[in-house]
């Protein structure tokens, strides 16, 4: 039979037992919402004393007043820091002291210094190839021109291909080759001052004679002789005794051009012309002519 004192005793542990299967079920029934609500919204970890850690719902530990926890960091989900980019290499500049020929078209061939950029980083064994220049070949030169000018009179200018010989000969064409392979004129002599006194005197043949008289239009014997000379630039004494003693002396078979010859002792002057013949204002009614030199007594010559 039961006592009322084992009453008392079973009665505070059905109330125990009562309460622990109650926590119990409310535990299950969190942790049944806690999965429905797992995969559809954030979650808090919350701490039920004597059973552990579970998580709720955001919206629910709020509703419920539970501070949320900081959730941890999963390794993974830590921010990731990006890789500190690499310095770009440096570069250096590595110059050779050889030069090498550029061809600036239209202008002319210049040498440049030869500099090339490497990295600095390059293998040593890289840095020869990457110095030489590049071969330049030489410039090739302009091939000849395969025709040529000739010019025709009253036509124009036309262009013949440059295997043709020559033409020359032909009435109004002057062709260009012609005046290439032509050789150069030998230069002309220079005349001595006699030949130029003589060419004068012949500019004056059939002047008239007048004593006194030194041209231009008229003449005597030794006016003739110091007007051609003076045309020559040499200055010539006045009378025919005083240009015999000027000048030097010469013998009558050393003759040339311009040469004074004496006739009549002294009274009579006259120009050398070659040929044994000379030039001289002879007299009234004959004027200025040539004549055979024998034709007078010879005095002596002179030469200026």
């Amino acid at each position: 039979m039961e006592s009322i004192g084992d009453k008392q005793v079973v009665r505070p542990l059905l109330l125990t037992w009562k309460g622990l299967a109650t926590g119990l079920l409310c535990a299950a029934a969190m942790g049944g919402a806690l999965l429905y609500t797992a995969g559809r919204a954030d979650a808090t970890p919350v701490d039920v004393p004597g059973i552990g850690q579970f998580e709720i719902a955001d919206a629910l530990a709020a509703q419920l007043g539970i501070p949320a926890a900081a959730p941890e960091l999963a390794p993974e989900s830590a921010p990731q820091l990006a890789p500190a980019e690499a310095p770009a290499a440096e570069q250096s500049v590595l110059e050779t002291f050889e030069f090498r020929p550029v061809t600036i078209p239209g202008v002319r061939t210049a040498e440049v210094p030869a500099v090339i950029v490497i990295p600095q980083a390059a293998a040593p064994a890289a840095v020869p190839e990457l110095l030489q220049a590049p071969e330049i070949s030489a410039p090739v030169p302009a091939p000849a021109a395969d025709s040529r000018q000739i010019t025709l009179a009253g036509l124009g200018d036309f262009s013949v291909p440059n295997f043709l010989p020559p033409l020359a000969g032909i009435p109004g064409l002057t062709d260009a080759a012609v005046a290439q392979s032509a050789p150069m004129p030998a230069a002309m002599p220079k005349k001595s001052v006699g030949q130029r006194a003589v060419d004068a005197a012949r500019t004056r043949l059939g002047a008239g004679y007048s004593s006194g008289a030194v041209g231009p239009d008229a003449f005597d014997c030794s006016g003739l002789v110091q007007w051609s000379y003076r045309q020559a630039g040499v200055e010539l004494p006045r009378t025919s005794y005083s240009q015999l003693s000027a000048g030097t002396p010469v013998s009558v078979d050393e003759l040339e051009p311009g040469d004074l010859v004496s006739f009549y002792g002294g009274g009579h002057s006259a120009l050398y012309v070659g040929d044994g013949q000379v030039i001289h204002a002879s007299t009234y009614g004959s004027g200025v002519k040539i004549s055979p030199m024998d034709n007078m007594p010879v005095t002596g010559a002179r030469r200026f």
